[in-house]
């Protein structure tokens, strides 16, 4: 099923990350800089002010939280009115958790592998309900082949990258045929800053991001999309950054006309409560605060909206605050037992029995899987955006719930481009107003089927610096 993505030219990209401080979004004033105000109030008065000061030194703490209440409140604009012409846009990013791994010393394995990897194809695509597929954790190459069938079968082009890099970083996109007017690159990027250890010894990790450019047909647009799957821990929260900084600085050098539409499992969300929280190997987890950075960073860097804020429907902080404390209780019982009363938030959560399969009790829950936006003033809408995939589905005989992460989903409303003209309305049969034609006038022919012109199907289309190392935990199961 190779055959179907090489309808698409290959364009594999090496975007090198620019040293830090040399970019102008490094020395931004944390204190002056929306988006980036809650964590200054939370540094010492001797600690880092800018950006790249934050991002270089690891010797300061944060005195509490850094809260983003505020800054979601400003950016939240609810419901706004329809673009006129507007065509929508429906998106999925989901981390589908197929890792399953043996390594030197240990094993990644995530439940079900085999029977998810073999259903979860024809389950994402065969109702045609999404327009773009952004995701994660499809390690395999045999994995990618089974959705190349399902790919062609219910009328998508893909893009995974190469097949050598892609068993490392295990990234995928799929697009609706249709919808792919006069294509352009797709790059594939492996991180500048990695954690070596997930390579070797670990099972053959090396993190990266996918991007694909292409003209949107219905309406004119250029659009990037990209699907991105960086570091997990929050032991990491500097090497996860950096290639957040990377990826998002990639994307921000966009053309100041195209629509970029991001999917990805940040393995981050924006607000913690505790600094400590969770049991890892009988220790406490802690660093959640410093966690927290790689949010707001990314979308400073990559001048990025996250289609659920926008909508005012993140509930990331609520949400936190609604968890009971944590005892060890919830090493047992997904979040201590309140997960019946939770609000459709977290992504990644106990109460999700395939994450709880590996993580019970050992993190925060959080949201940590998000679309992203990026697009000239009023060309684009957010409809609607929040969970899916976060109850059980049938895959083949069975049900169960798809993954280990929910996914996010954003119905995106994209204006046409400048010059193109919307298409002719249709007016209904019975509402056009009926001719009398003297009966001896009608002739009396019947046309034949094949001259009746058919529409036209559309054309087919065919290091900055990387963070010290750390050794432990030890390499994850891809979080």
């Amino acid at each position: 099923m190779r055959s179907l993505a090489l309808l698409l030219p290959l364009a594999v990209g090496c975007a090198k990350a620019p040293r830090l401080g040399s970019v102008p979004a490094d020395q931004a004033v944390l204190a002056t800089t929306p988006g980036l105000a809650h964590l200054a109030e939370q540094l010492p008065p001797d600690g880092p002010r800018t950006v790249e000061a934050l991002v270089r030194s690891g010797r300061w703490d944060f005195k509490g939280p850094p809260d983003p209440s505020a800054w979601f409140a400003a950016e939240a604009t609810g419901e706004s009115a329809a673009i006129e012409n507007g065509v929508e846009l429906k998106v999925l990013t989901y981390n589908t958790g197929l890792l399953d791994r043996q390594y030197f010393g240990g094993e990644a394995v995530m439940p079900e592998v085999p029977h998810r990897a073999t259903w979860l194809p024809e389950t994402l695509l065969s109702t045609g309900q999404w327009d773009v597929l952004l995701l994660q954790e499809v390690w395999e190459w045999d994995q990618v082949d089974r959705f190349a069938q399902a790919a062609q079968k219910y009328g998508y082009v893909w893009y995974a990258g190469s097949k050598k890099a892609h068993v490392q970083h295990g990234l995928l996109m799929l697009v609706k045929k249709e919808l792919v007017g006069e294509d352009g690159d797709r790059t594939e990027v492996q991180f500048d800053a990695q954690r070596k250890i997930e390579r070797w010894p670990g099972p053959n990790i090396k993190r990266g991001y996918l991007t694909w450019s292409f003209t949107h047909a219905p309406t004119g647009r250029p659009v990037r999309i990209a699907t991105a799957h960086p570091q997990a821990f929050p032991q990491f929260w500097q090497v996860r950054t950096l290639q957040a900084r990377q990826l998002a600085l990639d994307l921000a050098a966009s053309p100041d006309d195209t629509t970029v539409v991001l999917g990805i499992d940040l393995n981050a969300g924006p607000y913690y409560p505790k600094d400590s929280f969770g049991i890892y190997h009988g220790k406490p987890m802690t660093g959640w605060w410093r966690n927290s950075l790689t949010y707001p960073l990314i979308r400073h860097y990559g001048g990025l909206t996250d289609a659920q804020g926008v909508r005012g429907l993140a509930g990331d902080v609520a949400a936190m605050e609604a968890l009971p404390p944590f005892t060890e209780q919830w090493l047992e019982v997904p979040l201590g037992g309140v997960c019946a009363a939770m609000p459709p938030v977290f992504t990644g959560t106990d109460c999700n029995p395939q994450y709880a399969h590996n993580y019970i009790g050992e993190e925060y829950p959080a949201r940590l899987d998000y679309v992203f936006t990026r697009a000239p003033e009023g060309s684009l809408r957010v409809v609607e955006a929040g969970r899916v995939y976060d109850a059980p589905v049938a895959l083949g005989s069975r049900e169960m719930v798809p993954s280990d992460h929910y996914g996010v989903a954003a119905v995106l409303e994209l204006a046409l481009a400048p010059g193109v003209v919307p298409p002719a309305e249709t007016v209904p049969a019975e509402a056009a107003p009926a001719e009398t034609v003297p009966a001896e006038t009608v002739p009396d022919e019947t046309v034949p089927a094949e001259a009746v012109p058919e529409e036209a199907a559309p054309a087919e289309t065919v290091p900055a610096e990387a963070a010290p190392e750390e050794t432990a935990p030890a390499p994850s199961a891809g979080e």
